[in-house]
């Protein structure tokens, strides 16, 4: 951004030369007052080509009008509020270039320009993949392994065939095509991004610099802008411009200028340029969060691109979604731009008008990959006219060009109908052979001698060394130092914490509440035997939740990974900066959550209260949970796919928590996995903690069952022991460091080195691993989306004969339309609409009024932001926040509940459901919404039909998959399906938000004309539109125009040629127009539509006292008099019957799971796997007391299995909710039969993943062989599966956001952990949560059943080990002195009872699996099948609440 160019040093002769290659038709008119139809004529062809004078003239108006305080200080916080007055913005300092100051300098001026030379370019062919289903997974898992030892050809289909072009710095050269020539391909190949494709051949030159030594030493440099706008929502528009602007900030600026007044300068300028200025502190926003309109947010996309500086830059579709004036708007700053800065521009635009064709120098047009014309713009149309095509009066010359490659489009002059070529490789043959192909190899060769001659690469590369700042690398892409980088990425960080108040409310608030219910379960802990037990769960647990909640992290991750991608293109930052950044802003952030949970668990579970023991338990909590964080974001970094990353993040999860050694001690670890226990920093903060409490210690065995034998007549300690391990005989008290010893081989003397430094080693290693893994793993696609066919379905290239039958049944589709026996009459008389924002409402729609008849087809138009999708959402009955008023009747009756079944709505968000296909997609939609009289062939063949009239055959068995994960079909498809999913469902009235944006011409010319027939038929129709050509505005005949603000600019007739509409603005102040111009870009011009457009007049005042509004007000009027306002008839809110509903969704929805393998095939890897590391780490369990302990244990890790399926359960049901409302909106079918569904296509698979779990777990283990203990582990293990399931659903329902979800989850979790009886014995739980909370429970439940069913039959044989020994008093038997004790109810036997002194007495303390339960844990065998009834009715609690929620959050925030 720092080159300047100056005009003023130019002579003027040559600035006459310079300036006169280029028209900047009316560019001054969008941006000074008054300056619409200024001289009276607009769209004359003449003032449409400026001279050479003249575009000196226009830009010295220009730099005289917003250059009237050149060189005077900027006002830096007025800059920095968005809102310094228009005197302040500096053309000259902002886009021509330089001061003098910065040419005294002598900065090098950054030029490059591109070059390519048959250039062919090969992608994965269409049979090359099917659909993956959960069986064949595992199969293709074998193949991916096959082919690792023998390397077998995939298919391949050839995208570019054999291209040579050029686009010299300074230039602007415009690709166009039909969606699939290659136009995007081009562009990517282009901006160095070549993961996506299998062959590329040919040459490539950056000025002389190759592709691979550009990408190493330059990215970011050539920078592509694709259709999709990638932004984090929760940002305002200046903070997104503002980090990449302090990432690009150059070291060599102008004199005294710092990098804050850069940033602000150029802030300033692009919001000026692009119409940004109002919104910058507005928040980007995104589906779910409310902020910048589609409009608004394609010129963030842009100016984002802008802040970088790129030489060469590549755009998109980057008009998508702005009107007519924004788009010409922007390429004209594109133009002055390139001019001045000497950049490389190439675009890719659909439905450009002339005024912005003749922005461009050269053109080059493409089909099937074959280059049909490659040269100066001027000469294109001349070009193909001469080859006996016909361009008709008002069809722009891009819609004529990319006409010529469909051969429906295509229009001959009188004789040539026969003599014109007709396919795409007749076409390159001719090119080929002419004079303007030479011409331009000549330019190319020119070209060529001219960079190598005059060292532009070494130009190019000083200019780049000088924009380095001093401490970044020159080698490097990047422009801002390593610690620059941080800087802005800590500050966006910051923001992004910061602003997202209900993820930070709901985290600490999760972390307080969480904190106080374990300490109150822990409360007061006894310095006792059994509260030393009692202290390791405490402590166990403290870790546990510390670590668990670093799971939030993966899905933070995972929703910034497209930003992270597109910013890696761009070369803003090294993405372990981004890593920096996080880890740094972790750090206030842990420790904040650290202490609100340290502090209220420390003190009130009556831990060791010495500073120095609080400390440190406040210093190991912190750096696991840094670790955590950094080992959750490192499985982040690796994989794309938060199914793949959850699952491999949650089998981890079990093995480290099952070997912490708290489970089971590390003394009884088997030695095949003993080794996870080393690998693991949970078991090394775990120890560390443990010395930290235990370390100086004295635990009393005074309390009754603390010590071996206790009751009446035994006080004598020479002849009783602790029951806890580490003490010794005659002593009252055990040692906590003799305990650690002796219990865990835990030596005091390595608390902290080795555990404490182990557990700051890791915290480091992860982050290494991660930054590491982010800066050279690259899981993105090369933003390709790959599409996935029905096996034996993919599409075949078609002989020329075969392309034109096609063409035929194509031509043939929209004269069989049918038409309708009822019209439908839709009005709306002052409707106005009110949002709440902070500090009061703001109007967004103020009294608009309007009628659609049978027969209309009416557009609605305005600028982006003017309300146009608010005024249809509003209209539609899709809003569901903020205050309607006005009244709305349709075929003059109020609205009914069947109102959204009759009519469709084609929304500008693309939302299908991913796994089926495009036609399968259309049958859903027709079976529900069509009459369910109409036989199923019926509405097969009309699906077929509007498969051909979209041009979809190809894509018909396409699953149509997800954009942002790169599989199937792409943006503009999904447009047409948008369309045709309405279309089929044969509404009574449409409503179309933008039908034909992203689209190609001809898709826009077959969507309008079809609508136009659906009008024609009867329908009326009501439809926004953004840049319509002269052709395409001719097919509607109604107008509603909206101004900024929601409010009306005209409403009535357009008339033939659009007299009627130019009429009425002529006729009331407004310019003339000119017959051959466009009259959508000439209303848009009018009501001052555009970045910086201004109105001469208030045209929505004008049109208040206008005789056409007061004619609309009689005839609304008239309707509203004779409207029934309270009809009586029944309205059908469905078109199927509930059975029927049923029927289609569950069947869709079990193809969607089983199409699914990524979670479900994920999920039964990870079942399986987590139940063979359990089994063989309880391998062959026998029936000591120990054992006994441990096969609780081992039953206990099935609890975190259901964990891992409650967090996978939430993001399949949050994607699958965002189809359910777009179709339950359209009334498809009711809130009930989906949420049945949901819950009934989960059945098949628990019942699988029960079974296999317990094939890998049970007898591995060690468990009991019996039928009926078999039998019943099966069946509870299942209701396990299903609450766990449902329970993952119930959160997610309550959940808007995955992250709020992240958070909810480890609380849920933790208090079903903790008060089920295990971490602490129901006994030892403080009264209040003992008689409610753990009653309420389901794991209490599930652990006693699991534990009477496995332990009932059990004889406890205790081995040698599990012995406590104690000397027996002089003259008496070991059996003799213990008789009292178990007279008394003591538990256990005595495994010597003939013993006398000097031998020990062996006491076991337990005799039976049930003594052991009874005596510690209070349960029952008798409650085994009661316990099994409970858990399945707490499964159909969940299933209950479930279907509550989803009717109570069934439509979603609009």
């Amino acid at each position: 951004m720092e080159e300047k160019y100056d005009m003023g040093s130019v002579p003027l002769n040559q600035r006459k030369n310079y300036a006169g290659q280029y028209s900047y038709s009316n560019s001054v008119d969008t941006i000074i007052d008054n300056a619409v139809g200024s001289q009276g004529n607009y769209g004359e062809t003449e003032v449409n080509t400026v001279n050479i004078e003249g575009a000196i003239d226009e830009y010295e108006t220009l730099k005289r009008e917003l250059t009237t305080l050149s060189r005077k200080a900027t006002n830096s916080s007025k800059l920095e509020e968005g809102n310094a007055p228009a005197d302040d913005f500096n053309l000259d300092d902002f886009l021509h270039g330089v001061s003098s100051d910065s040419s005294k300098a002598g900065h090098t001026k950054k030029h490059i320009g591109v070059s390519w030379k048959n250039l062919t370019v090969k992608g994965v062919a269409a049979e090359a993949h099917t659909i993956s289903t959960v069986a064949s997974l595992p199969l293709s898992i074998f193949k991916m392994m096959k082919l690792l030892i023998k390397k077998q050809d995939v298919p391949q289909k050839t995208i570019l065939r054999n291209s040579t072009g050029f686009c010299k710095d300074g230039q602007m050269l415009l690709v166009l095509g039909r969606p699939g020539a290659g136009c995007t391909t081009l562009l990517k190949i282009i901006s160095n991004m070549r993961g996506s494709y299998t062959s590329i051949e040919g040459d490539l030159s950056y000025g002389g610099i190759d592709p691979k030594t550009f990408a190493t030493h330059y990215r970011g440099q050539v920078c592509y802008n694709e259709e999709e706008d990638q932004h984090y929502p929760t940002l305002t528009a200046k903070q997104t411009l503002q980090f990449a602007l302090r990432t690009k900030t150059p070291g060599s600026r102008l004199p005294d200028e710092t990098r804050h007044d850069f940033v602000n300068r150029v802030l300033y300028m692009l919001g000026n340029m692009l119409g940004l200025t109002k919104q910058m502190d507005t928040m980007v926003g995104n589906a779910f969060v409310r902020g910048l309109s589609g409009g608004e947010r394609k010129r963030l996309s842009i100016a984002e691109q802008m802040t970088t500086s790129s030489s060469i830059n590549c755009w998109d579709c980057s008009t998508r979604g702005l009107d007519a004036a924004s788009a010409l708007d922007f390429v004209r700053s594109l133009r002055i731009m390139t001019d001045i800065l000497k950049k490389t521009t190439v675009a890719t635009l659909y439905q450009a008008s002339n005024s912005i064709f003749t922005l461009f120098d050269n053109v080059i047009l493409l089909d099937e990959g074959y280059c049909l014309y490659f040269g100066p713009v001027s000469k294109a149309k001349p070009y193909f006219e001469k080859m006996g095509f016909f361009c008709p009066l008002r069809k722009s010359t891009p819609d004529f060009l990319t006409g010529i490659c469909n051969p429906l489009e295509r229009e001959f002059q009188p004789g040539y109908e026969n003599r014109v070529p007709q396919f795409a490789h007749e076409f390159q043959e001719i090119y080929l052979a002419s004079d303007i192909y030479k011409s331009m190899m000549n330019d190319l060769e020119d070209y060529e001698s001219t960079f190598k001659a005059g060292n532009q690469a070494d130009n190019f590369k000083q200019a780049m060394n000088e924009e380095h700042q001093k401490r970044a690398p020159s080698k490097e892409p990047y422009i801002a130092s390593f610690y620059q980088q941080v800087r802005a990425l800590l500050i966006r960080q910051y923001y992004l914490l910061i602003k997202d108040k209900p993820a930070l409310i709901s985290r600490y608030g999760t972390i307080l509440i969480q904190s106080l219910i374990t300490s109150s379960c822990f409360y007061n802990l006894p310095l006792t035997g059994i509260g030393a037990f009692s202290r390791g769960g405490a402590l166990f647990f403290a870790i546990l939740f510390n670590a668990f909640i670093s799971q939030s992290e993966l899905v933070n991750f995972l929703m910034g990974r497209p930003v992270l991608e597109k910013h890696k293109q761009y070369a803003l930052f090294h993405p372990s900066a981004f890593y920096v950044a996080q880890m740094v802003m972790d750090v206030p952030y842990a420790l904040a959550q650290v202490a609100l949970y340290a502090v209220c668990s420390y003190f009130m579970s009556g831990f060791n209260l010495t500073a120095g023991k609080f400390f440190t338990f406040f210093i190991i909590l912190f750096f696991i949970n840094m670790s955590m964080n950094g080992l959750f974001r490192l499985f982040g970094a690796l994989t794309s796919s938060f199914f793949v990353a959850t699952q491999v993040s949650s089998v981890l999860l079990v093995s480290v928590v099952s070997y912490v050694g708290y489970n089971i001690p590390y003394p009884k670890m088997h030695p095949w996995l003993y080794w996870i226990y080393w690998v693991n920093p949970i078991s090394y903060a775990y120890k560390a903690l443990l010395i930290n409490e235990m370390n100086g210690q004295e635990y009393t065995c005074d309390a009754p069952g603390n010590s071996v034998p206790y009751g009446p007549g035994y006080d004598n300690w020479d002849y009783k022991i602790c029951t806890m391990a580490g003490g010794v005989p005659g002593e009252s008290f055990v040692k906590g460091e003799a305990y650690l010893l002796q219990g865990l081989t835990y030596k005091v003397s390595e608390a902290w080195a080795p555990d404490f430094i182990v557990v700051v080693a890791y915290f480091l290693v992860f982050s290494a691993m991660c930054a590491l893994a982010m800066e050279y793993v690259d899981s993105s696609n090369g933003g390709n989306t790959i599409k996935f066919y029905v096996p034996g379905k993919a599409p075949k290239p078609r002989t020329d004969e075969e392309e034109n039958e096609r063409r035929k049944r194509l031509a043939q589709i929209t004269d069989e339309m049918d038409s309708i026996s009822t019209g439908t009459t839709f009005s709306w008389q002052n409707v106005n609409y009110t949002v709440p924002v902070k500090g009061g409402n703001l109007q967004l729609l103020t009294g608009i009024n309007g009628i659609v008849r049978p027969g209309h087809l009416t557009a609605l138009m305005g600028s982006s932001g003017a309300g146009k999708t608010t005024l249809l959402d509003v209209l539609a009955l899709r809003k569901t926040t903020g205050v309607v008023e006005g009244e709305v009747y349709l075929n003059g009756e109020a609205l009914m509940s069947d109102f959204e079944r009759i009519t469709g709505y084609c929304e500008q968000m693309d939302i299908h459901q991913p796994a089926v296909t495009v036609r399968e997609a259309l049958r859903f939609s027709a079976y529900l919404r069509q009459d369910e009289s109409v036989p199923r062939s019926e509405k097969d063949e009309y699906v077929e039909k509007i498969i051909q009239l979209l041009e979809m055959e190809d894509i018909s068995d396409a699953q149509i998959g997800m954009v942002d994960q790169g599989v199937g079909i792409s943006v503009e498809e999904r447009k047409r399906l948008t369309i045709g999913m309405e279309l089929v469902g044969k509404p009574k009235l449409l409503f179309l938000d933008e039908p034909t944006s992203g689209l190609d011409a001809q898709s826009s010319f077959n969507i309008i004309r079809f609508i136009r027939k659906l009008a024609d038929a009867g329908w009326p129709v009501l439809c926004t539109i953004h840049q319509p050509s002269a052709i395409l505005f001719s097919h509607f005949d109604h107008l509603l125009l909206l101004v900024r603000g929601g409010k009306t600019a005209y409403y009535g007739e357009i008339g033939p040629d659009a007299r009627i509409m130019i009429d009425y603005f002529e006729s009331n102040g407004g310019p003339s127009c000119h017959p051959e111009s466009n009259p959508a870009e000439y209303i848009l011009e009018v009501v001052g539509a555009g970045t910086s457009g201004k109105a001469s007049r208030d045209w929505a005042e004008i049109w208040a006292g206008s005789k056409e509004s007061n004619a609309l007000d009689a005839e609304l009027a008239e309707i509203r008099n004779a409207a029934d306002k309270h009809p009586t008839r029944k309205p059908r809110t469905y078109a199927s019957s509930y059975w029927n509903q049923f029927k289609l969704v569950l069947g869709r929805m079990n193809l969607a799971y089983w199409r699914s393998p990524d979670y479900n095939f994920g999920r039964f890897l990870n079942i399986v796997v987590t139940a063979l590391i359990n089994g063989f780490t309880y391998w062959k369990l026998g029936s000591s007391s120990s054992d006994l302990q441990y096969k609780i244990f081992a039953l206990f890790s099935t609890f975190i299995m259901a964990m891992t399926l409650i967090i996978l359960a939430q993001p399949k049901f949050m994607t699958e909710r965002l189809f359910f409302r777009r179709e339950y909106a359209s009334r498809y079918y009711s809130w009930f039969p989906w949420t049945v569904s949901t819950i009934l296509v989960e059945i098949p698979y628990i019942l699988v993943f029960a079974a296999f779990f317990m094939f890998c777990f049970y007898w591995t283990a060690g468990m009991n062989p019996s039928s009926e203990a078999c039998g019943y582990f099966y069946i509870i293990f299942i209701f396990i599966v299903l609450w766990a399931v449902s329970l993952g659903f119930v959160i997610a329902a309550v959940s808007e956001l995955p992250t709020m979800a992240a958070v909810i989850n480890p609380l849920v979790i933790s208090l079903l952990i903790l008060f089920c009886g295990l971490m602490q014995p129901e006994t030892s739980m403080p009264t209040f949560w003992r008689k409610w909370m753990y009653w309420i429970d389901p794991f209490h439940y599930y652990i006693e059943g699991l534990a009477v069913n496995e332990l009932e039959d059990i004889k406890v044989v205790c081995t040698d080990n599990d012995l406590l020994k104690f000397s027996p008093p002089p003259n008496q038997t070991c059996g003799e002195y213990m008789t009292n004790y178990f007279s008394y109810g003591g538990f256990g036997y005595v495994a010597n009872p003939d013993a006398v002194q000097p031998e020990l007495c062996g006491y076991c303390s337990y005799n039976s699996g049930p003594e052991y339960y009874n005596g510690v844990y209070g349960w029952d065998a008798g409650n085994k099948w009661r316990n099994l009834g409970v858990l399945a009715a707490f499964a159909a609690f969940n299933v209950i609440v479930f279907h509550i929620l989803v009717f109570w959050n069934r439509k979603g925030r609009r």
